[in-house]
C-alpha cells in the first residue's frame, strides 16, 4: 500500500482511538474536560505516531515518547519545565511530577464518581496523562502494524474508565465501543476491497453489534452474577474463617493484607442503606505506647436477649423508633467479638449460644463464633446537624472522665477550661522525668498549634480529621518506619508521617484527649459492598479498620476517620464534618470566620471542597470512598478474553456472510476468498490480483500440500457453464473443506491459536 494512503488511515484511525479514548476517560469528571489541555495531550500524542509513521525504529519512536511524556505531564499538572534543573535544590521537576502522579492515582481509591475537578486536581492530571498515554501507545502500534496490540490497548484504555463510572447506559457505551473499535481494525487492514465487499463488512459489523448488545441484555445471559465480574469466585467451597486482630491490634508494626479477599460476615439493615462502621470493640485505654481494650465482663444472661443502660447515652437513645435493626450471618470470622453499628442498644445473640458476657458497647462470646451463626442487633446511631454539634459543650458527665485520662491515671483538663496551657505545661513539667508522658510534649504542643483557635471540640476534631486526611503530609503505608526507643504515635505525628489505620486514629484520639476532647479508637470494618438484589451489605478482612468516636453530651458517640483511603484499606469521612452544610455561607455561621480561615490555610485549598457531600441515604448510592476497587490485572484478562471471543465471532459472521449469497459465481468466489484469509492468518501474505494457480503455489511452496484438487474445482466452479455450476461449487467447497483440514494438520498448536485471533483474514 502507497505510504501516504497509510498514513491517512493510521491518522483516521489514531482519530477514532482519540474520541473514544477522550469520551471514555471524560465520564469520570463532572464537567466537561478543557479543551486546551485535551488538545495538547492528543498533540503530543501524535509525535510519536508520526515518528513510528515515517519509518523509525522502536527505540527511536520510544526515545520520542518519551519527551512527549514529559511535555504531557507539565502540562496535565501544571508543572514548568524550566524547574527541571539538574544539582539545583530549590528547582525540581520529575520529582513533583511523579508525586503528583502518585497521588492522583491514590486519590481514585478514596473519592467518588464522578468526583469534581477543584476537589482532585491530581486526579484530574492522572485522567489528561492515561488519555495522553493510551492514544500514544495504540497509535504507534496502529502505525507498527500491531492490530492486537492495538486493540488490547484501545479495550483497556477503554475498559478501565468504564469499569470505574459504568454510566447509566452501559450498554450503549458498550456498543459503542464495540462498533468504534471494529471500525478502527477495519481501517487496518492492508487490502483494498469493492464497494460491495465494503457493505459486506459494514453489515457483518453491525449484526455483531446488535448480536452482543441482544446477548447482554437477554435474561438467559446478562444475569447479575455473570456482570458483576468482580464478584466472580470460581471455587465455592467455604472459606477458612480468617482473624483481623493484625488490624487492630496497637502494636504499630505494621500490617499486611492477604492477596484474596475472605467474606466474614454479610449484613442486611431492613427499611435503610445508609454506609455504617461495623464495629467489634473499643479500644478505651491509651498507656503512652498503644491503645488498649479494657473488658470488664458482666453478668450472664439466660435467655440470650441482652438490654443495656449507659449513663454516657442521649435521651434519643431510649426510643426504639430511632434504633436501626441489623440481621447479621457470620461467614468466616475467627474472634469473639459480637459486631454491631456503634452505640448498640439491645442484642439477640446467636440461638445456639448461652452464655455471653457483656460491657457497655462490647459483646463476647466466650466460645468464638462460628460459620453460619446468626444473631440480631439494635442500635442508636446519631445524625446530628454540624451546628448542633459544634454547640454540644463540654457538660461531660461523670461517666466520661475515664476518656479524659490522657495516660492511663493521667487526667487532663478538659476542652475550653481556663488557663488550661498553663495547667498543661505544669503536668508535663511535673511528669518530665517520666519518659512516656514527657516524649508526648511535643505531640501536645503539635495538636495546639493544629487546632488553633477553635472554639468547640467538634471543631477540634474536624481539624485534626482534615489535618490527617488532606493537609498535613501524611501518606497511607502498612509498613512504616519503626520508631525506635520513642513511642510510635509520636514519631509518626511528628518525624516520618507514614502508617496505616491505627497510626491514624490512635494518634488522633491521643491528640484529642490531650486537647481535653474525650475520645477513643474503635474497631471493626467499614461498610463493604452492597447488593441490591440481596439487600445486605457483604464485609470482607479487606474491611477490616479503625478509626475515632469523639463523644458530643447530648449526642454520645460519634464517629470520625482521620486515615486516608489507601491501597486495600479504603476509609471513609465522618458524615459530620462542615462540608456537608448546604454552602460556604452556612458553614461560617456554624464555625465562624476565623475558623474557617485556619482550615483554609492548612489545606492549601479554598474551604473544605476538598471533601465530598455524603450522598443521600435513600439514593442507593455508596459512601464517600468505593468500599472495592476492580482488579486491573483481573479487568485486562477479561478485555483480552472479550477481545478474542469478538475476533472468533467476526470471522465467523464473515464466513457465514461469504457462503450466503444464492450466486454460484460468488460462491465459487467465496471459496477463493476463504483459503486466502485462512493463509493470510498464518503469515503467508497474497496480492489482491493473486490467481487461482498462485494460491495453490504458496501452498505447495510454505506447506508443502498438493492443492491441485481445490485449484481444478474453485476454477470450474468458477467457469462452467451454468448447467454444471451448481456440482461444481459444491465440489470446490468440500475440496476447500479438505485443504483447510490439511493445512491445520501442518501448523503446531501455537500457529493455530496465533492464526484464529489474526485480523488478517477480516480485511480480505
Amino acid at each position: 500500500m502507497p505510504w501516504g494512503r497509510r498514513l491517512a488511515r493510521t491518522a483516521l484511525s489514531v482519530a477514532v482511538v482519540g474520541l473514544l479514548v477522550t469520551v471514555a476517560w471524560a465520564s469520570l469528571e463532572r464537567t466537561s474536560l478543557p479543551v486546551g489541555k485535551v488538545a495538547a495531550m492528543l498533540f503530543f500524542a501524535v509525535v510519536p505516531v508520526l515518528a513510528a509513521s515515517r519509518g523509525l525504529g522502536r527505540l527511536q519512536v520510544l526515545a520520542v515518547g518519551l519527551a512527549a511524556s514529559v511535555l504531557a505531564a507539565s502540562v496535565a499538572f501544571d508543572i514548568p519545565l524550566a524547574d527541571a534543573r539538574p544539582r539545583d535544590g530549590e528547582h525540581d521537576f520529575f520529582g513533583p511530577v511523579l508525586d503528583a502522579f502518585r497521588g492522583g492515582f491514590l486519590d481514585f481509591y478514596d473519592t467518588p464518581i464522578p468526583f469534581s475537578r477543584g476537589s482532585a486536581p491530581l486526579m484530574h492530571g492522572v485522567i489528561l496523562l492515561a488519555i495522553f498515554g493510551a492514544v500514544a501507545a495504540a497509535g504507534s502500534l496502529i502505525a507498527f502494524r500491531r492490530p492486537i496490540g492495538a486493540a488490547v490497548v484501545i479495550l483497556v484504555a477503554i475498559g478501565v474508565p468504564a469499569t470505574l463510572a459504568p454510566g447509566e447506559s452501559p450498554l450503549r457505551t458498550g456498543a459503542l465501543v464495540l462498533a468504534g473499535l471494529l471500525l478502527t481494525l477495519f481501517l487496518l487492514r492492508d487490502t483494498v476491497r469493492p464497494t460491495r465487499a465494503l457493505a459486506h463488512g459494514a453489515v457483518a459489523g453491525l449484526v455483531l453489534v446488535v448480536a452482543a448488545t441482544a446477548a447482554s441484555s437477554s435474561n438467559a445471559v446478562a444475569k447479575g452474577a455473570f456482570v458483576d465480574w468482580q464478584s466472580w469466585d470460581p471455587y465455592d467451597a467455604p472459606a477458612e474463617p480468617v482473624g483481623v486482630r493484625y488490624v487492630w491490634n496497637s502494636h504499630y508494626l505494621g500490617i499486611s493484607f492477604p492477596e484474596e479477599e475472605t467474606t466474614v460476615f454479610k449484613v442486611r439493615v431492613p427499611g435503610s442503606r445508609r454506609n455504617l462502621y461495623w464495629r467489634a470493640t473499643t479500644l478505651d485505654t491509651y498507656d503512652g505506647r498503644g491503645w488498649r481494650e479494657t473488658v470488664e465482663f458482666g453478668e450472664e444472661s439466660e435467655d440470650n436477649t441482652i438490654a443495656r443502660g449507659d449513663e454516657l447515652l442521649p435521651p434519643a437513645a431510649a426510643d426504639p423508633d430511632n434504633w436501626i435493626r441489623q440481621e447479621f450471618t457470620i461467614e468466616a470470622l475467627r474472634d469473639r467479638h459480637l459486631i454491631a453499628s456503634n452505640q448498640p442498644m439491645r442484642w439477640e445473640p446467636p440461638a445456639d449460644v448461652t452464655t455471653q458476657s457483656v460491657d457497655g458497647n462490647v459483646v463476647v462470646l466466650p466460645d468464638g463464633l462460628s460459620r453460619d451463626q446468626r444473631y440480631t442487633v439494635w442500635s442508636y446511631v446519631a445524625q446530628p446537624k454540624p451546628a448542633r454539634l459544634a454547640a454540644a459543650g463540654t457538660e461531660y458527665p461523670k461517666a466520661i472522665d475515664p476518656y479524659l485520662e490522657a495516660f492511663n491515671t493521667v487526667p487532663v483538663p478538659k476542652f475550653g477550661e481556663p488557663s488550661r496551657d498553663a495547667l498543661m505545661d505544669v503536668l508535663f513539667d511535673q511528669y518530665q522525668d517520666d519518659v512516656i508522658v514527657g516524649s508526648h510534649r511535643g505531640l501536645y504542643e503539635a495538636a495546639r498549634e493544629v487546632v488553633g483557635e477553635a472554639a468547640s471540640p467538634y471543631a477540634a476534631a474536624l481539624t485534626l480529621e482534615a489535618w490527617f486526611r488532606t493537609s498535613g503530609g501524611f501518606r497511607y503505608d502498612e509498613r512504616p518506619p519503626l520508631s525506635g526507643t520513642l513511642p510510635a504515635l509520636v514519631t509518626f505525628v511528628l518525624d516520618h508521617k507514614r502508617g496505616y489505620c491505627q497510626y491514624y486514629a490512635g494518634a488522633m484520639a491521643t491528640m484529642l484527649r490531650l486537647l481535653g476532647v474525650p475520645a477513643r479508637v474503635a474497631a471493626g470494618f467499614t461498610s463493604g459492598r452492597y447488593d441490591a438484589g440481596s439487600l445486605e451489605w457483604t464485609v470482607t478482612d479487606h474491611n477490616a479498620h479503625t478509626w475515632v468516636e469523639v463523644f458530643f453530651p447530648g449526642f454520645g458517640w460519634i464517629p470520625f476517620d482521620p486515615t486516608p483511603g489507601r491501597g486495600l484499606l479504603n476509609a471513609r469521612y465522618s458524615a459530620v464534618t462542615p462540608t456537608f452544610a448546604p454552602d460556604a455561607q452556612d458553614r461560617a455561621a456554624l464555625f465562624g470566620n476565623a475558623f474557617l480561615e485556619q482550615i483554609r490555610s492548612q489545606q492549601g485549598r479554598p474551604g473544605l471542597e476538598g471533601a465530598t457531600r455524603q450522598p443521600d441515604p435513600g439514593s442507593g448510592a455508596g459512601g464517600v470512598v468505593r468500599e472495592t476497587a476492580p482488579s486491573l490485572l483481573m479487568l485486562i484478562a477479561l478485555l483480552l478474553a472479550g477481545g478474542i471471543i469478538l475476533v472468533t465471532l467476526a470471522k465467523a459472521i464473515q464466513r457465514a456472510l461469504r457462503f450466503a449469497g444464492s450466486d454460484l459465481r460468488e460462491q465459487a468466489t467465496a471459496c477463493r476468498r476463504d483459503l486466502v484469509g485462512f493463509l493470510a492468518d498464518q503469515g503467508v501474505e497474497l496480492p489482491a490480483s493473486a490467481t487461482l494457480a498462485d494460491i495453490g503455489e504458496a501452498v505447495e511452496r510454505d506447506f508443502g500440500l498438493d492443492p491441485g484438487p481445490f485449484v481444478d474445482a474453485a476454477t470450474a466452479a468458477r467457469f462452467a457453464p451454468p448447467r454444471a455450476a451448481d456440482p461444481a461449487v459444491r465440489r470446490a467447497r468440500r475440496e476447500l473443506r479438505r485443504t483447510r483440514r490439511q493445512l491445520r494438520r501442518q501448523l503446531s498448536l501455537a500457529s493455530r491459536a496465533r492464526g484464529a485471533i489474526s485480523l488478517r483474514s477480516l480485511g480480505v
